[in-house]
């Protein structure tokens, strides 16, 4: 009897050793390449035994909460206002990933407005899952629109203004838009694959800007989410859009999204959220 007791004892001390060690390979399992990621909702995956983070290690900017910045893009576009939103658990020692928002066309005049209204519907999001938001003012002066070759100007002095006061995860810099600037970014982050992990878009489609065939001249198949409207006049477009990635190489479900709600033409509170689940586990490096 003793010696069974005494063999019980050793199966019981050898079965905490394994179970030990099984959590700490678990654990390693569970950490994220690139730390950031552990931050994403329902992050399961990646194997933590390289760190392929990018950060720009840059200080000296204004956080936390919601602030307004300039910047000087070039001689023709000049100096430009744009509007920045950092997590109250921002820390200069940590890199966070960067998000640039797009807004609609509302008309002459109405950009300011239009950017700081989508900085501030992206606000509760950027806060719980700890990223930082800049809102990008369009430069169209009819319509309040994005013009493509300005608005890429803009959005990498941007970056760079950025990198420079604060520490961002430049392997993790994503782009959404709504309407028109949903147009312009799927022009701007197909082509620019380099600068952009993933994107989202809410009521824009490829035949205003980036053109159809887009996606096949891609460099690669970054994640796009992209959703409308059940009564949005551009569902039809959409749906389109759909077959076009497919047809290029994306796989739905996997690196290409299409959500359509019910509604028309417009922007839902939860926009960001939805957005944010599909995209944050991309990045530059995927």
């Amino acid at each position: 009897m003793l010696i069974e007791l005494r063999l019980k004892k050793i199966d019981m001390k050898q079965m905490k050793l394994l179970l030990v060690g099984f959590l700490l390979v678990l654990t390693s399992q569970l950490l994220a390449t690139v730390p950031s990621l552990n931050d994403c909702p329902d992050m399961i995956f990646t194997d933590g035994h390289e760190n392929t983070s990018l950060p720009s290690n840059g200080s000296g900017g204004t956080f936390p909460g919601a602030s307004t910045r300039t910047v000087f893009v070039n001689s023709s576009l000049g100096v430009r206002t744009y509007y920045v939103y950092v997590p109250s658990t921002y820390q200069p020692s940590e890199p966070l990933p960067l998000m640039f928002l797009w807004h609609g066309a509302g008309g002459p005049g109405t950009a300011p407005a239009a950017a700081q209204s989508v900085r501030d519907l992206w606000e509760s999001t950027a806060e719980e899952q700890r990223f930082i938001i800049v809102a990008q003012e369009a430069t169209g002066t009819t319509g309040g629109g994005f013009i493509p070759a300005n608005a890429e100007n803009v959005l990498l002095a941007i970056l760079a203004d950025m990198e420079v006061d604060y520490n961002i995860e430049s392997s993790r810099v994503y782009g959404w838009g709504f309407s028109s600037g949903g147009h312009v970014m799927h022009d701007k982050a197909l082509e620019r694959t380099d600068v952009f992990a993933a994107y989202a878009i809410n009521a824009g489609v490829l035949a205003a800007a980036a053109g159809v065939t887009a996606p096949l001249n891609a460099d690669r198949e970054l994640p796009v989410y992209v959703s409308v409207g059940s009564g949005d006049s551009l569902l039809s477009f959409a749906q389109n859009d759909r077959l076009n990635f497919i047809n290029a190489g994306w796989i739905e479900g996997q690196n290409y999204w299409l959500d359509v709600f019910n509604g028309g033409h417009v922007l839902p509170n939860d926009a960001p959220e939805k957005a944010w689940d599909k995209i944050c586990i991309s990045t530059v490096l995927d």
